[in-house]
């Protein structure tokens, strides 16, 4: 044998360990990740979280040609990821899903798309009585807010990824914080001069500004949960869940701009606050693939949207009903798979 076919032979047997080391180290890295064990997930009885005294406006709900025996169909190329932030004070505990976001990632396309999915939507939840959809999560946990979605909107889940408060906190924080812009409603709702102020979770922060301010993580999960300042100064539920979008457009767009050095300093410092059903090679392959994509290439939706709906009480619950089941679905899936 050649000397020069020796030298390429040793070459590539370092460049071999090379890659399995790298494998390997990625996997023990992955494996900090706390993982989803659908067949363990404890079933409760339902109940209703009543938050109004009115008499029930609502009698009964078209759900349109809503067919919950049929699996949704899943499209090559686009993946969708549940993402829910749960409000729990209990350590271990499932608790109602504060926000739900569906992350949809489109190969085809090349773009990601964000839908945030309003808690106090009425939706049919198997196995149980009508709810709002934050029910599911605190019923049946993944598996049965999986059904719910799949059932009401026509649109497959492949995998799902749950943060708590604590896991957004440290994630922010081991980012070195983010930069928010406010205006002025959000400014005096995070200081506590608002008459609408609440803080029985936290306290104030107090020098803020209109303009952008440097939010450390305390202080972005404090502007993420506002519910009752929006930025016409309504008080709903709509600016919520834009602020969750806008938090993790910026946690995005910072991530990508890092070092991977950094990155890898963040991902040690948050993996034991995520909990997900994916696999190691899932996740590597699905980040790989979104942060491929432009900062841009987010896409921004809402259900239901703007002017869809009605507002109204059900079993002592202030809840949204669509006007036309059959029009959203086919909005969300136009959105989604295009």
């Amino acid at each position: 044998m050649s000397n020069v076919r020796k030298v390429i032979l040793m070459l590539l047997a370092v460049l071999a360990l090379m890659i399995i080391g790298a494998y390997a180290f990625l996997q023990v890295q992955l494996n900090k990740i706390n993982r989803i064990t659908a067949d363990k997930t404890e079933f409760t009885t339902e109940d209703f979280d009543e938050d109004t005294t009115e008499e029930d406006t609502i009698a009964e709900v078209d759900w349109g040609n809503i067919d919950g025996d049929k699996k949704p169909e899943e499209i090559h190329g686009v993946v969708n990821l549940l993402l829910v932030g749960q409000d729990t004070r209990v350590p271990g505990q499932r608790a109602r899903s504060d926000s739900m976001i569906i992350l949809s990632i489109d190969s085809n396309r090349k773009q990601m798309g964000m839908v945030s999915i309003m808690r106090d939507l009425y939706v049919k939840i198997p196995g149980y009585s009508d709810n709002k959809i934050n029910a599911a999560y605190a019923f049946g946990g993944f598996s049965l807010l999986d059904q719910t979605i799949e059932t009401n909107f026509g649109i497959h889940i492949d995998y799902n990824v749950e943060v708590d408060f604590d896991g957004f906190i440290h994630i922010i924080d081991a980012l070195g914080g983010i930069d928010i812009k406010l205006n002025a409603a959000e400014v005096s709702y995070m200081d506590g001069t608002s008459e609408y102020s609440d803080y029985s979770l936290q306290d104030p922060t107090p020098g803020l500004s209109v303009g952008y301010n440097h939010l450390d993580g305390e202080a972005a999960l404090k502007y993420s949960r506002i519910r009752y300042v929006r930025t016409d100064n309504s008080r709903d539920d709509f600016g919520r869940t834009e602020r969750q979008r806008i938090v993790i457009q910026t946690v995005f767009q910072q991530m990508k701009s890092s070092p991977w050095t950094d990155l890898l300093n963040l991902y040690n410092s948050v993996a034991s606050d995520i909990t997900t059903d994916m696999t190691n090679d899932e996740i590597l392959s699905i980040a790989m693939t979104a942060y491929n994509f432009g900062a841009d290439a987010i896409s921004e939706y809402r259900i239901p949207e703007d002017g869809s709906y009605s507002g109204g009480s059900k079993h002592g619950m202030s809840v949204l009903v669509p006007n036309d089941w059959n029009v959203l679905r086919a909005n969300l899936q136009e959105f989604i798979y295009g």
